[in-house]
């Protein structure tokens, strides 16, 4: 019987040569931080780095240092991914790509006194027009609405 550890050893290697595999052009990370679990062993690693990808290791007794990483995941999970059926790689791209987007550019965040972390370049001023009719931006078929003040 083969043990557990590296049953799971294996499979996550399989899992970074799938993840090396469906990651094209420019959308390909350049470095991907994981924690020191025994099941990333150096074939997990060698994966990665015979894609191009730099696997680096986050140091001992550091269970805070991915928590932000950690926070957008499941964000992205409960916001966006739970509420679709995902039909392919492409699918998936578009979905993370919208959400991201308006992640960091729509989003109000609590920390942020409730402004988006990107402001864009339409966005001159940080304060909203004080009167104007309010409009709705939707995406993702409505899953993800922005309401902004148009000023009249």
């Amino acid at each position: 019987m083969i043990p557990a550890s590296i049953r799971d050893a294996d499979q996550v290697a399989r899992q970074a040569e799938l993840f090396a595999s469906v990651t094209r052009g420019n959308k390909r990370p350049g470095l991907l931080l994981r924690d020191r679990d025994g099941k990333f062993a150096t074939r997990f690693d060698a994966c990665l780095e015979k894609a191009g990808i730099r696997p680096v290791q986050l140091p001992p007794r550091s269970p805070n240092l991915n928590a932000f990483a950690e926070r957008f995941i499941l964000t992205l999970k409960s916001e966006c991914l739970d509420r679709f059926v995902v039909l392919g790689t492409g699918h998936l791209d578009h979905l993370v790509g919208e959400f991201t987007d308006y992640y960091n550019r729509q989003r109000p965040h609590s920390r942020l006194s409730f402004r988006a972390p990107i402001q864009g370049r339409d966005h001159r001023t940080l304060d909203p027009p004080a009167a104007g009719e309010v409009r709705c931006q939707e995406r993702l078929g409505g899953v993800l609405k922005h309401y902004f003040r148009r000023a009249g």
